[in-house]
């Protein structure tokens, strides 16, 4: 049974799309498909103008027919925290919510979301998220249970020890918004720096543990691969140390724990062994427990 909600505000649904024009008309469809229907659906083009891709992207979107739909287009590969940042200005909703061009809602998504939001009075929320292959299989369902306290300092502690996203799973105020920066403009990791400058901005949160997206994993070239994925990382964890006068010692173990294990799967997915090795040395060098717990747990997971 959906949720019946007392107020019905605009949510706009922004989906940057960059070279995925093949995708792009899926993930349309499943935000049409919404059983909340008072919704936005800005698309913000990031194809360069009179590129191949660009003109596919024009053409699948004359080919959806949705009077709710409306298109920003920037100056090209612009990247997916500037794209977005764009398409939030222009945003005429009350609520903003977030989908890739590659991944689907499921039917409920914007409904439930919005309605734990006003239950709650939140100027923020996230969910937990399901990975799935090209095929439609499960890959992974990750719990984002890890926040107990959701004071500020609480759900900045959460957020720096293990990361709050992605994208996807957010829904959150415009004019939580407008107060902050936005999303991160470097080449991934986008999501992690909005999430910190709403912590900062004293944003009322709350957890929702409940799946209500599909995100999928491709083969071929990503962003999140390679250097782009090292530059990220390194630049995130620059910003992470500057609150560690703010944690336990523990927790900061944990941190580098975890940063140089993040650096070295990074490593090995790129075919760089030595280096993975290295970041491997440094991981449990940083917690020897942390990479005894985290290692169980990845193995109980494989054997579900």
């Amino acid at each position: 049974m959906q949720p019946k909600l007392k107020e019905s505000p605009i949510v706009s649904v922004i989906v940057p799309t960059y070279k995925r024009a093949d995708r792009l008309e899926t993930a349309l469809r499943s935000i049409k498909e919404q059983t909340y229907q008072n919704l936005e659906i800005l698309v913000v083009n990031d194809n360069v103008p009179g590129s191949d891709w660009d003109c596919s992207t024009v053409k699948a979107l004359e080919g959806f027919d949705d009077p709710r739909l409306k298109v920003v287009h920037t100056a090209g590969q612009t990247g997916g925290g500037a794209a977005r940042n764009y398409a939030c200005h222009h945003a005429l909703g009350e609520y903003l919510a977030f989908l890739d061009d590659d991944d689907e809602f499921l039917p409920d998504k914007v409904e439930t979301q919005l309605a734990f939001m006003l239950e709650h009075s939140l100027d923020m929320c996230w969910q937990d998220v399901s990975w799935y292959d090209e095929a439609g299989k499960l890959v992974e369902h990750r719990r984002l249970d890890h926040c107990k306290d959701f004071s500020q300092q609480g759900l900045l502690r959460a957020h720096l020890l293990t990361p709050i996203s992605p994208t996807s799973i957010y829904m959150l105020k415009k004019s939580l918004f407008d107060r902050t920066e936005g999303f991160g403009e470097v080449a991934t990791g986008q999501d992690w720096w909005l999430m910190l400058r709403c912590i900062e901005a004293g944003a009322r949160m709350g957890y929702m543990p409940e799946v209500h997206v599909r995100q999928y994993l491709h083969s071929g070239e990503r962003l999140s691969l390679g250097k782009n994925k090292v530059d990220g990382e390194v630049a995130r964890h620059e910003v992470v140390r500057s609150y560690y006068p703010r944690l336990s010692k523990r927790d900061v173990r944990y941190i580098e724990f975890r940063h140089n294990a993040v650096l070295a799967f990074a490593m090995k997915r790129s075919h760089q062994l030595g280096r993975a090795l290295l970041y491997a040395f440094r991981a449990i060098a940083a917690s020897p427990v942390a990479c005894f717990l985290e290692t169980m747990k990845f193995f109980g997971k494989a054997k579900s």
